[in-house]
């Protein structure tokens, strides 16, 4: 959504233009009454367009293109005159995106130019993005790429590439050197405060690594933070003391989470550097272990000899790749697709009359995060209650069909609550803003005013009402403004420009161009065909 500013020092010009831009446009508009008002907000933030008129007190339309320009050097001018003045049209044509216009021209050349503005911002943005695109895809390109691999190697197991692939896209991942495997996981809540809190934690690794000559390769799944450390030092160093180094610098993270952000940490460090083929058992076993330190806060170090002693086919249904498959299934309501799995992943479990001491812990721990990671994300009051706590760690249970049965239906209840969150979530906040509407559109409402008061951005809330209606948000305006009108038309014997102004609009003459472009007719011949006559003496505004 683009941001335009109009300027003048005559509140009816003022208004009248804004009414013009607001029926013809899906702008972000702001009204200043002077100069001074104008390069005040223009100093708190950026303005796409500004119509400005020319002679004002104190600072005059040029004088703030001039200031705008130097804040703003892309911002697109209108200049607005009664003069037809060589001189003013000179000093305004010496920038770039300015336009000059005398007031004595229609509104729809008015339009026609701003359209034309438009248009050229839009070209503009298209190719900003095209170079910024290129730019950050040479600047991220090395970091993403790291990303990938260490998800395919590590959390995948996909057979590693060759040294030279990762070379030849300037990688610095080294296959030839032992990685050292650290995992974290955090309380943070919502995907994006989750990718905050993993690149803040980044930062804060890679920091304080550089001085002893290492650094950490990072992926981020959801809560999940996977840390893969080497040594950047050109001569070759000790892994034992490298790995001592990577334990000091992780052992004061979960206090630093929690007096600078709140938030809890909890981090498991491997005791040894392991070569990369390696890391992917390393990886899941050490998975299944942190979910032991949920909700906790500090950093536990994890014993590489003994956690590999143990065969993979001892971690039993589901292993991390099965998990993840499981979890993407949650995440697009695919419950059918995850009971099938789950069902055949554990098949063996239904007759056990002893699920106890027959389930693998591991299973437990995996299945036990899926059910905690949906709950949290979308029903936490359910997370909470005894019955669950239960089936997280199987308590109480002794035949596997009834655990598996039970937590079939918690996924299908805690599914069923995310429906119906969103719903009411949709519905509720598009009831508040027609009830908003409803008891104030006598009033200066504008998609500003109203994006402040339900507390989100002025593009998000005309895409959500858009969304969720149908209907353009100020189009709802006007339509309610309008129904209202022709209840006054009809009930009462207020004179036309009165009921302009009980409707919220500026003047009687826009309100007749908004009544007739709605209705069809205009708004006197609407009263006229209804029986109520008014006794105004003057006759309609044209």
């Amino acid at each position: 959504m683009y941001r335009m500013m109009i300027v003048d020092d005559e509140e009816r010009i003022v208004n009248s233009i804004y009414d013009l831009m607001e029926e013809n446009f899906d702008f972000e508009l702001y009204r200043c009454y002077s100069g001074v008002q104008a390069l005040a907000l223009l100093k708190r933030m950026r303005f796409d367009i500004i119509i400005s008129d020319v002679s004002m007190p104190q600072m005059s339309g040029l004088d703030l293109l001039e200031a705008a320009k130097a804040l703003w050097p892309k911002c697109h001018f209108l200049i607005l005159t009664a003069y037809n003045n060589f001189d003013y049209a000179y000093r305004a044509m010496k920038y770039d995106r300015v336009d000059y216009l005398l007031k004595v021209e229609s509104y729809d050349e008015i339009c026609r130019i701003i359209e034309k503005k438009r248009a050229r911002i839009e070209q503009e943005r298209q190719e900003e993005l095209q170079l910024q695109h290129y730019d950050h895809r040479l600047h991220h390109l090395s970091e993403n790429m790291c990303r990938y691999f260490l998800k395919r190697i590590i959390v995948q197991g996909i057979p590693l590439p060759e040294q030279s692939d990762l070379c030849a896209i300037n990688l610095s991942i080294r296959l030839d050197q032992p990685v050292l495997l650290a995992l974290a996981i955090t309380d943070v809540q919502g995907a994006v405060e989750q990718s905050k809190a993993g690149a803040s934690i980044d930062d804060t690794v890679n920091a304080q690594l550089a001085q002893y000559q290492m650094a950490s390769f990072t992926y981020v799944s959801n809560s999940n933070i996977v840390f893969a450390l080497q040594s950047t030092a050109k001569e070759p160093r000790q892994p034992d003391e490298l790995a001592i180094y990577a334990q000091t610098v992780f052992e004061n993270l979960p206090q630093i989470a929690e007096e600078q952000a709140g938030h809890k940490l909890a981090i498991l460090c491997s005791d040894r550097f392991v070569p990369w083929v390696e890391a992917h058992a390393l990886y899941q076993r050490a998975a299944i272990a942190l979910e032991s330190l949920r909700n906790e806060s500090g950093m536990m170090i994890f014993s590489v000899e003994s956690e590999m002693r143990q065969t993979m086919s001892e971690i039993g249904f589901p292993n991390m790749d099965e998990a993840y498959l499981l979890w993407e299934m949650i995440k697009c309501g695919n419950l059918q697709g995850f009971s099938e799995l789950m069902q055949k992943g554990m098949a063996e479990l239904r007759q056990v009359q002893n699920l106890q001491a027959l389930l693998p812990h591991t299973s437990i721990s995996a299945v036990g995060f899926l059910l905690l990671e949906t709950a949290k994300m979308y029903a936490p009051h359910y997370a909470e209650q005894p019955k669950f706590k239960a089936l997280v760690s199987c308590f109480g249970y002794e035949r596997g069909q009834a655990w598996l049965d039970d937590v079939m239906d918690a996924m299908s209840r805690i599914l069923q609550a995310r429906d119906t969150s969103q719903q009411k979530n949709g519905t509720w906040l598009v009831e508040r803003i027609n009830q908003y509407i409803e008891q104030h559109y006598a009033e200066d409402i504008t998609l500003t005013t109203l994006a402040d008061i339900m507390h989100y951005s002025p593009s998000y809330l005309s895409r959500f009402y858009k969304l969720n209606t149908g209907v353009n948000l100020m189009s709802h305006v006007y339509d309610v403004r309008i129904a209202n009108a022709k209840s006054l038309l009809t009930k009462t014997n207020l004179k036309i420009p009165e009921i302009a102004a009980n409707t919220g609009f500026c003047s009687s003459k826009y309100f007749n161009r908004i009544f007739k472009k709605a209705v069809g007719i205009s708004a006197m011949q609407f009263r006229e065909q209804r029986g109520k006559i008014s006794d105004s003496p003057f006759p309609e505004h044209k």
